[in-house]
């Protein structure tokens, strides 16, 4: 059962993660040292937000990283797995 509720926790972690990173109203962009407002596109390894502050240029897009999103669903799908594995 403790794994279970691990599980859990690092399931709600993960997704507060996510929706702390997105939900910020502005963003610096340390290279170019300006805030800018949210425009966010979703790929299968980062969320990107393109501030459209410099036109084609990667220098004005923030990205999101979503390995740790992904190792956590990962440990907590083992954690689940593991914890009815043993009520058996």
């Amino acid at each position: 059962m403790k794994k279970l509720l691990v599980a859990n926790v690092f399931l709600l972690f993960s997704l507060i993660y996510v929706i702390v990173r997105v939900t910020h109203s502005t963003l610096y962009l340390p290279k170019i040292s300006i805030e800018a407002d949210n425009s966010v596109s979703l790929h299968w390894n980062a969320i990107a937000i393109d501030t459209g502050i410099v036109k084609n240029s990667p220098e004005s897009i923030y990205l999101i990283w979503m390995t740790p999103v992904y190792l956590l669903v990962l440990i907590a799908l083992v954690l689940t797995f593991l914890a009815f594995k043993e009520k058996r």
